[in-house]
């Protein structure tokens, strides 16, 4: 689904968002919505940290786990609105294109926030509000076509029709920055990718 809504660019905007995250070999490191684990992958490829990928669905992690099979990686089949972990555990928690398919983002956004250390950092990268009028009626009209490839080579139009409303729903740049500094984080860094087809957060307590 991703290589098609974003015709096969957000593998370099993975690699651009692992990028400007700061690793140390030390850190523990939580990938929520990890899927098949393809950010794990670039992960492990700059730094052996300690890394738990985690997913509410049990068969996209037992894809990771033939896809990646490196010491120091676990994990973990839970939800992000209560994860069974310890308070101030993690030093980084990263999401790409997963806080928009979470049942509850606020409620999601507070257990991130208890879960990492005090100068901890979350990233997140998912589809925004593109900011360019004629780009989002474009990606718009495109938008309509999507659910129509599900139907043809999955013959599940619905699924990809719920992931389209699922981006028009999600909040922008601006919307989703006000959740992150109710929930108490700060010093948050907003990169827009392609005049805004997707963004970054990056913030910290």
């Amino acid at each position: 689904m991703n290589d098609i809504m974003s015709l096969g660019l957000h593998r370099i905007w993975k690699e651009e968002f692992i990028n400007m995250i700061e690793l140390e070999k030390e850190y523990y490191l939580l990938d929520l919505a990890t899927g098949s684990g393809d950010l794990l992958e670039l992960i492990k490829k700059k730094c052996d940290c300690m890394c738990i990928g985690y997913d509410s669905n049990i068969e996209m992690i037992k894809q990771a786990k033939k896809k990646l099979k490196k010491n120091n990686v676990f994990y973990i089949n839970g939800r992000a609105e209560l994860m069974p972990f310890k308070r101030n555990k993690f030093d980084l928690v990263t999401v790409s294109f997963g806080l928009r398919n979470f049942s509850d983002i606020d409620q999601s956004l507070k257990e991130i926030k208890r879960i990492i250390k005090k100068g901890g950092k979350f990233y997140c990268l998912e589809f925004s509000e593109i900011n360019n009028r004629s780009l989002r009626t474009l990606f718009n009209l495109y938008s309509k076509i999507i659910p129509f490839y599900g139907k043809i080579f999955l013959n599940n139009k619905e699924a990809y029709s719920y992931l389209i409303q699922s981006i028009k729903e999600f909040p922008n740049q601006m919307l989703l920055t006000k959740k992150l500094l109710k929930v108490g984080f700060k010093n948050i860094e907003v990169i827009d990718i392609l005049d805004g087809v997707a963004s970054i957060h990056i913030c910290e307590l």
